[in-house]
């Protein structure tokens, strides 16, 4: 559920990547190409989904982690 939602948003924040692509072990910055504009972009758009606030993401590296981050501060 949530991997699924993230994929949407990444899909509208960096549309030059194929969805299909992004996997739980993609890295942000090597197999997503995120810098850090489009991290923030990212950053907003999870907030506003998920109602929460990202502290400490410089510890977030793959897409899995994003998730766990996620369901991490939902529950």
């Amino acid at each position: 559920m949530v991997f699924d939602k993230l994929v949407e948003i990444f899909a509208n924040v960096i549309p030059e990547v194929d969805s299909s692509e992004i996997k739980p072990e993609s890295t942000l910055d090597e197999d997503l190409g995120l810098n850090s504009l489009t991290m923030m972009l990212l950053a907003v758009s999870v907030e506003d989904e998920f109602g929460i606030k990202f502290e400490n993401a410089e510890n977030l590296k793959t897409v899995s982690d994003v998730v766990k981050y996620i369901e991490d501060q939902t529950k």
